[in-house]
C-alpha cells in the first residue's frame, strides 16, 4: 500500500523545500539533550514547556541499545510515547537513529554488539593515535566499532529498518517528518582505521564509482586528493598503491567512503520501508585545535568530504553541519549549494543565525541543541514564532530570490543588497544612533546586557544575540516585510527619490501575523527595535525629482 501525503523534499530549479501535509514547512526548533527522550516521564513536563516556546520541530534521539537490548527482541515503546506526546504538543519530530555510531564512538550500540569483538571488530587507531577530544589521563575507553564490518552493518540495518516499519504503522499522520541516520560519524584518534577489516579495503582497488565521480567533477573534490589520484587513475590499483602511507586527505577520503557507504546503505534500506527524507550530520572540521582528520572525526560529512558522500550515499538527501563555532556564516556557505540544501540540526541559541540560515542561505531549518533548557520568553523563541508564522512567504521568497538574511558583526556598520529592483542597506542601529547623537554632543550609554537564553544550561552561559540581525522579504517592488532586531533599513533606487510611504507593525498571534500600529514619528527612527525582535510591513513611495 503506497504511503499517502508523506513529508518530502520538492525541488524547483535550484531551490529545495520541505513539504509537510502538502504545505511548505521550515523546521524551527531544537534538539533534545542526548538522554532526555529515553524516558517518557522525564519528557512529560518538557513537552508542556516546548508547546509554549514557539518551536514547531523537536529533534529527538532513538537509540539502538534501548530498542534492541537483546538481539532479535525489539521494543519501540519509547518511540510510541515520543510520537504521541509530540503530536499532543503540536510539534513535528525529526528522529535521530543513535545506532552503531554517535559522535565518532559506538556507545549507543547494544551490549551484545560491543561484547562480541570477533563478530563485531573494533576500529584500530594504529601505533601512534591522537589524543581524542573530551578524554583525560586514566579515563575509561569508549568503544569504536569498525565501519568496515559487514556484520555490524547487517545488525544495524535490521534494527533501523524495523524502526521505520514500526513508524509506518503507528504514525499515519506523519508526526515524524525526517530521520537523521547515525550522529556525527567518523573516526577519532587516527586518520584511518588500521584494523584487519579496514586494511583489507585499503589494499583493495579504489571504488570505480568514486573514480568516476572524480572524473566527472574534479573541481568539486579536494584538490590535494585529485592531484594525488592523478589524471588517469588505475582502477586496478588500491588505496595503498595510489596514496601510500601518511596521506591525511587520502585517509579521510577512505574513511568518508566507508562511513558514507554504511550510512547511505541504512538510509536506502529504510526508504524501502518508509521513504521519509533522510540526512547525515557533521562534526565540522578542520577547526581550531582540530587541524587533522582524526582530531575531528575522520570520514564524517565535513565540507571537503561532501562530494565523496554524495557519490557514495545517494539515499542521503542532504548533509547538515552542527554549528558551535563563531564563524557560522562561513560554515553555512560551505554547506548551502544547489545540490545540498542547508539544514542545521544542532547549534547554539543564537537567534541571528536562524535568520541568516533561513533568509541568507535558503535553509530548510535551524535548530538549537538542548532546546528544553530554553528560558521562557527567550530571544530564540521569539525568532521561532516569527519565522514559523511567515513560512509561506519565506519559502516562496527563497524560491524566487526575494529574500535577504543578515547578522552584522557588532562593529560592522552596514551591509547592502538588491531585491525586486530596489537597493537595500541594513545598518547597525546602535552605531548609527551613536554617530548621530555624538554630532549633537550626546553620548549613548552602553547597551544593557541581554538576558541568558537558557536556564541552568549544561554547557555554560548562552547570552542573547546582541548583533543587528534579521531578514527582508520583497513582497512586491513597493512592499517589503522586515523582521529582526537592532537594524535600520533604507531603500534606494537609481535616479529616484524613495521614501517610506507607510510602516505597519506586524504582531504574532495564535492565528499567525496580524497588522498592528501604524508606525510614524519617533518610531520610524528605528524600524527594528534594539530591545526585542520585531516585524513590520513597509511600503515605499518612489518619485522622480
Amino acid at each position: 500500500m503506497p504511503h499517502q501525503n508523506l513529508p518530502r523534499l520538492e525541488r524547483t530549479g535550484s531551490h529545495v523545500r520541505l513539504i509537510v501535509e502538502e504545505k511548505p514547512f521550515l523546521c524551527i526548533g531544537g534538539e533534545l539533550h542526548n538522554s532526555s527522550a529515553s524516558d517518557r516521564s522525564y519528557m512529560s513536563p518538557i513537552w508542556e514547556k516546548l508547546a509554549k516556546a514557539g518551536v514547531n520541530t523537536v529533534i529527538a534521539p532513538v537509540s539502538w541499545e534501548q530498542t534492541e537490548p537483546v538481539e532479535g527482541q525489539l521494543d519501540f515503546s519509547i518511540v510510541d510515547g515520543l510520537v504521541e506526546d509530540a503530536r499532543s504538543a503540536g510539534a513535528r519530530l525529526v528522529l535521530i537513529w543513535f545506532g552503531a555510531f554517535k559522535n565518532a564512538f559506538s556507545t549507543y550500540a547494544p551490549g551484545w554488539v560491543r561484547a562480541d569483538r570477533e563478530r563485531f571488530p573494533r576500529a584500530d587507531r594504529g601505533v601512534k593515535p591522537f589524543k581524542t577530544p573530551f578524554s583525560y589521563p586514566g579515563s575509561m575507553p569508549r568503544p569504536s566499532l569498525s565501519v568496515f564490518s559487514d556484520n555490524l552493518f547487517e545488525a544495524d540495518r535490521t534494527a533501523y529498518t524495523a524502526l521505520l516499519g514500526h513508524l509506518s504503522m503507528i504514525d499515519p499522520d506523519h508526526t515524524v517528518i525526517m530521520v537523521q541516520v547515525e550522529n556525527e560519524v567518523g573516526l577519532l584518534g587516527a586518520g584511518r582505521d588500521h584494523s584487519a577489516l579496514a586494511d583489507a579495503v585499503w589494499n583493495a582497488p579504489l571504488p570505480g564509482h568514486l573514480i568516476a565521480a572524480v572524473s566527472q567533477a574534479p573541481e568539486s573534490f579536494d584538490q590535494e586528493f585529485v592531484q594525488a589520484l592523478g589524471a588517469r587513475p588505475d582502477s586496478s590499483k588500491s588505496w595503498a598503491d595510489h596514496f601510500g602511507d601518511d596521506n591525511p586527505v587520502a585517509e579521510e577520503t577512505f574513511m568518508a567512503w566507508g562511513f558514507a557507504s554504511f550510512v547511505g546503505g541504512l538510509a536506502a534500506a529504510g526508504k524501502e520501508v518508509l521513504p521519509l527524507p533522510t540526512y547525515a550530520n557533521a562534526w565540522i572540521g578542520p577547526q581550531r585545535g582540530q587541524d587533522l582528520p582524526g582530531q575531528y572525526p575522520s570520514g564524517g560529512p565535513t565540507a571537503r568530504m561532501i562530494p565523496v558522500w554524495r557519490a557514495a550515499a545517494p539515499a542521503i538527501d542532504f548533509l547538515a553541519p552542527d554549528i558551535y563555532v563563531p564563524n557560522a556564516e562561513e560554515v553555512m556557505r560551505q554547506y548551502a549549494s544547489d545540490s545540498n540544501p542547508l539544514f542545521i540540526p544542532e547549534a547554539r541559541f543564537r537567534a541571528g543565525d536562524a535568520f541568516l540560515a533561513i533568509g541568507g542561505f535558503g535553509g530548510l531549518g535551524y535548530n538549537v541543541f538542548g532546546v528544553e533548557e530554553g528560558r521562557e520568553g527567550n530571544q530564540f523563541s521569539a525568532a521561532c514564532s516569527i519565522i514559523t508564522s511567515l513560512t509561506p512567504e519565506i519559502v516562496d521568497a527563497q524560491r524566487e530570490g526575494r529574500i535577504f538574511g543578515f547578522a552584522l558583526d557588532p562593529e560592522e556598520e552596514s551591509i547592502s543588497t538588491e531585491l525586486a529592483g530596489t537597493s537595500i542597506t541594513v545598518r547597525n542601529s546602535r552605531k548609527l544612533l551613536e554617530g548621530m547623537l555624538l554630532d549633537a554632543g550626546v553620548r549613548v550609554p552602553p547597551a544593557p546586557e541581554l538576558l541568558e537564553e537558557t536556564v541552568a544550561a549544561t554547557h555554560g552561559p548562552t547570552p542573547g544575540d546582541a548583533r543587528p540581525f534579521g531578514m527582508v522579504l520583497a513582497i512586491s517592488p513597493t512592499e517589503f516585510i522586515v523582521v529582526g532586531q537592532g537594524a535600520q533599513v533604507d531603500f534606494h533606487k537609481p535616479g529616484c527619490d524613495v521614501e517610506l510611504d507607510s510602516v505597519r507593525e506586524l504582531v504574532v498571534t495564535n492565528a499567525g501575523f496580524q497588522e498592528g500600529r501604524f508606525l510614524n514619528g519617533d518610531e520610524r527612527l528605528e524600524i527594528l527595535s534594539d530591545k526585542h525582535i520585531t516585524a513590520v510591513r513597509v511600503r515605499i513611495l518612489t518619485t522622480t525629482s
